[in-house]
């Protein structure tokens, strides 16, 4: 909730910028205006649950990816997901980018993809936000997202689940201060039984810490005994 508030005083800010902007390029030659438009516009839809297996076979990614696409080629992707970290610690990441698509060429379909700088990104569904990211540190990476330390197994997991089902909004930032909405619309695929497939991973991602932890006691062990 504090990482939403801060989305949007953020935005608040930087809209008094936006319309210094606009007014600074405005000329008396030119005739500027707004409408609100409903185009015709046909989505398509992904959404599959992230199922990843280290080296050693053993799951460190469990959670949900869910993309969207439409004829104008711009795509989505959202992904929220556990990560067990390389010290053996379990996070909870938030990350959503934008691509542009084109077809480099007609007779072998082979795409172009452009990244798409976004500044912010809030999941929001009956009016309710419950997801948001925003840009981090790196310069080079277009895409927004959160990261929290918190294992709350129930709480996320429900989030992993509720996902997959659709039937939520994205609000995507490619603008500071203009926001898009993106319909993630219900998931006419969702069957229950499938969310085993995640119950199981996160079991064998919670195996796999206890594993690491374990091994990495009983070498530091090893040592031990090797210095004495």
């Amino acid at each position: 909730m504090a990482l939403i508030k801060r989305v949007l005083l953020f935005f608040l800010s930087l809209v008094g910028i936006i319309v210094l902007l606009v007014g600074a390029t405005t000329s008396y030659a030119q005739d500027n205006y707004e409408a609100n438009t409903l185009e015709p516009n046909f989505r398509f839809y992904t959404i599959e649950w992230l199922n990843i297996a280290d080296n050693e076979g053993r799951k460190y990614v469990c959670g949900t990816k869910v993309s969207t696409f439409d004829y104008s080629g711009r795509k989505y992707n959202i992904e929220y997901f556990y990560l067990l970290t390389s010290k053996d610690t379990i996070v909870t990441q938030f990350i959503v980018d934008a691509i542009q698509l084109s077809i480099d060429n007609p007779e072998t379909r082979k795409m172009e993809e452009l990244k798409i700088k976004l500044y912010a990104s809030v999941l929001s569904k009956d009016g309710k936000d419950f997801l948001a990211g925003m840009r981090g540190n790196n310069d080079n990476d277009k895409s927004v997202g959160a990261e929290y330390t918190e294992f709350d197994r129930e709480g996320n997991t429900k989030i992993f689940k509720d996902l997959y089902k659709g039937g939520f909004d994205l609000k995507v930032h490619h603008i500071p201060g203009a926001e898009v909405t993106i319909p993630i619309e219900v998931n006419t695929e969702y069957a229950k039984e499938k969310e085993q497939i995640l119950e199981n991973c996160i079991i064998d991602l919670i195996n796999n810490q206890e594993h690491r932890i374990q091994s990495s006691i009983s070498i530091d062990e090893s040592i031990v005994s090797r210095v004495g």
